[in-house]
């Protein structure tokens, strides 16, 4: 491997861990329409997902350039993640 390939490595991290390339895809077209140069790595197992390797993930990895992981981390947490206390608010309101 040359210097130049392991340089370009460094650059990106992972945000998520996927089982299922759709939802995979599906994070990966949110920070692309918002500006944010994303992309997906590893395997893709087709017919056979779900399919959880040892710990818990899956191959598939959703990526950023260092310097955009913040403002991708944001945006990742703001539309996938569950925030419990928003939760919890929406589902008092319903059952007044």
């Amino acid at each position: 491997m040359s210097d130049t390939d392991e340089n370009e490595r460094e650059k990106w991290v992972t945000i998520a861990y996927f089982s299922k390339y759709a939802e995979a895809g599906m994070a990966c077209e949110l920070l692309v329409n918002n500006g944010i140069n994303a992309s997906l790595t590893g395997a893709n197992f087709g017919g056979l997902e779900p399919l959880a390797l040892p710990g818990g993930f899956s191959e598939i990895r959703l990526v950023v350039p260092t310097a955009e992981a913040e403002r991708a981390r944001d945006l990742y947490e703001a539309f996938f993640l569950i925030d419990e206390e928003s939760f919890e608010k929406d589902r008092e309101i319903s059952d007044e």
